[in-house]
């Protein structure tokens, strides 16, 4: 129960400084936020957006570095193909960390241009 409580507790510490710092409207968005990533973290969403950016640069890397390995593999692709191709993801990711275009229009994109689906999954 004391556990429960302090839960409780710090929770509604977290609501009154979002309101404080962004009003309403920013404890409306955390909610929806924290409904659709179904995180549970005692952090406010622009604290864990802070926390999950060396975690998110790394990701990147990882699926980087194992594209490049896969290209040269299956399609011997040389230093100057898989340069172009760094440029080009890194411009893409870019896209999408700077919300010029979203998950599902990239699974969009991919599927009209390809006919290959892609499904993202979301915290399943």
């Amino acid at each position: 129960m004391a556990d429960y409580s302090k839960g409780r507790n710090d929770g509604l510490a977290l609501a009154l400084k979002i309101v404080k710092e962004g009003g309403i409207e920013a404890l409306e968005k955390e909610i929806q936020f924290r409904n659709v990533s179904q995180i549970h973290t005692g952090l406010a969403h622009k604290d864990l957006e802070k926390a999950l950016d060396p975690i998110k640069q790394m990701t990147l890397d990882t699926v980087l570095a194992l594209s490049l390995l896969s290209l040269r593999d299956e399609f011997d692709m040389g230093k100057v193909r898989l340069e172009r191709f760094m440029g080009r993801f890194s411009e893409k990711a870019g896209c999408i960390a700077d919300d010029l275009c979203s998950w599902p229009d990239v699974v969009k994109t991919v599927h009209d241009e390809t006919g290959i689906g892609v499904k993202i999954r979301y915290n399943e």
